[in-house]
This record gives C-alpha cells, sequence and structure tokens, in this order.
C-alpha cells in the first residue's frame, strides 16, 4: 500500500509550497488585470499556439511541483531530527546505567572530573558517598537474580531520595553506588547515614520481600585548601565502606 503524503511541519518546508502556490496566484493576477472579461477565456481558449499552451500547462503545475520539493524538505529534515534525536538517545544509555536510571561509572567519571574543576575554581567542599549492598550475592544466589535487581532499583530510589538532584549519583558497578555531595557541613555524613538507616527500616517493614536490604556507607571529603585526587578520595571512602561493613558483619555473628 503506497504511503500518504505526511503533514508538512517544517517551515522551510512551508515556505517552499507557499512560494509555489504565490507564484500561481500572481501569475493568475497579472492575466487577469490585462484580459479582465476575456481572462478565463484566455487561459482555456483551444486555438493557441503551441508555447503559450504549453506555458499555462506549467504555470499550473508549478504549485504541485513546489509542494512535492516542500514535501521532499520537509522528509529531510525530519530524517535528520530522527537522527539527532537517537544520537542524544545513545548517548544517553552510554551515560546511564539502565537497571537503575542512574548515571553509571563512565557518567560518574565525566561528571566528578567537572565537578572538582569546578570546585578548585569556586573553593567549594565537596563529600564523596561510597555505597554497597549488603549480601547481594546472597540474594541473587538464593532469591534470583530479578529479586538482587530489585534490590539494586530499592537502592536507587533511596539514595535518589536523599541526594539532591544537583549533586552526582551513580551505580558505580556491580553493588556499588557513588555519589558527590557539594556541602560545606562536616556534620552531612552521620545525617545523611541517619536518614538512610530511617529509609532501610520502613523498606525492610515489608517482609514480603524475602530479605533483608542493607547498606554500608563510606565517606570521604575534599576540602579545597588541601586538595586531593580523585582516586585518593575514592579509596578513602571505599575503605571507610569496607571497615563499617566488617564492623556489621562482626556484630551479627557475635
Amino acid at each position: 500500500m503506497q504511503e500518504e503524503m505526511k503533514p508538512i511541519h517544517s517551515k522551510l518546508a512551508l515556505a517552499v509550497a507557499l512560494w509555489g502556490w504565490l507564484l500561481l496566484v500572481s501569475w493568475l493576477s497579472y492575466d487577469y488585470s490585462e484580459y479582465r472579461d476575456q481572462w478565463v477565456t484566455h487561459i482555456f481558449q483551444e486555438r493557441q499556439v503551441y508555447e503559450i499552451h504549453t506555458f499555462h500547462v506549467l504555470i499550473f503545475l508549478v504549485p504541485f511541483i513546489y509542494t512535492f520539493l516542500a514535501y521532499l524538505v520537509n522528509e529531510r529534515e525530519k530524517l535528520l531530527q530522527r537522527v539527532k534525536e537517537s544520537e542524544e538517545s545513545f548517548r544517553s544509555l552510554s551515560l546511564r546505567d539502565e537497571l537503575t536510571k542512574l548515571h553509571n561509572r563512565r557518567g560518574f567519571d565525566l561528571l566528578a572530573d567537572q565537578q572538582f574543576k569546578t570546585a578548585e575554581r569556586t573553593k567549594d567542599k565537596l563529600i564523596l558517598l561510597f555505597v554497597d549492598v549488603d549480601n547481594l550475592k546472597w540474594i541473587n544466589d538464593n532469591l534470583g537474580h530479578n529479586t538482587g535487581d530489585q534490590a539494586l532499583i530499592d537502592t536507587a530510589d533511596i539514595l535518589r531520595l536523599h541526594i539532591r538532584k544537583a549533586d552526582i549519583l551513580a551505580r558505580f558497578g556491580g553493588d556499588e553506588f557513588a555519589a558527590i555531595i557539594n556541602s560545606p557541613s562536616d556534620s552531612l555524613p552521620r545525617v545523611l547515614s541517619l536518614r538512610l538507616e530511617e529509609s532501610l527500616t520502613t523498606l525492610n517493614r515489608d517482609t514480603t520481600r524475602g530479605y533483608t536490604l542493607s547498606l554500608s556507607t563510606g565517606f570521604a571529603f575534599y576540602d579545597p585548601d588541601s586538595p586531593r585526587s580523585f582516586e585518593a578520595l575514592l579509596a578513602q571512602a571505599d575503605n571507610e565502606m569496607y571497615e563499617n561493613k566488617r564492623k556489621k558483619e562482626k556484630g551479627m555473628a557475635s
């Protein structure tokens, strides 16, 4: 089945189509001013020389030709728009974690680099948060990977709830999450840890999940007066997170 001609939305395409019809109207206006009462007869008279007859046929075809050209212009612009949207979608996917819809490691590294350069210039303090989902392997092995995926989604939702949109939040990889928070407050780690625990308590009241969601966290401070590399901060936050995890495991065992 032949595809119907799609509506024209492009301004350039509309201009092309309008120009064709304006040419026809202009010629008809000129012809009318010349022949007045004999105007219609002059256009459609049978005894015309071949050149005049051909000209009349062509002038009536002009607006349709221009309309078709406008359709082609419109289709070209629509194609370019789809290509642009595809490129933007691909770029977004390449910087986002498909499961949690947070930034992925690549997106986090890119934004973190920009954030640290800005902090060096503006002398802002930053806090790096590192989070690990406890016992995710056990959840995957015993309850299935779909349940494990839901645990990651729940973790992302909790972190998203307590970390501002202006800050950088990402699934760092596997069962790990990271955030860069712009804050001069030294008390933020304690406050944020308490809020995360409260959200986890609320979430774990739903006993139908079959597991208890638990997070281990670590923090590192970036002071522009004593700058350190991102790798050094990440190592510190990672070490603190594992220390908290060991304390938690030791407390459960005792």
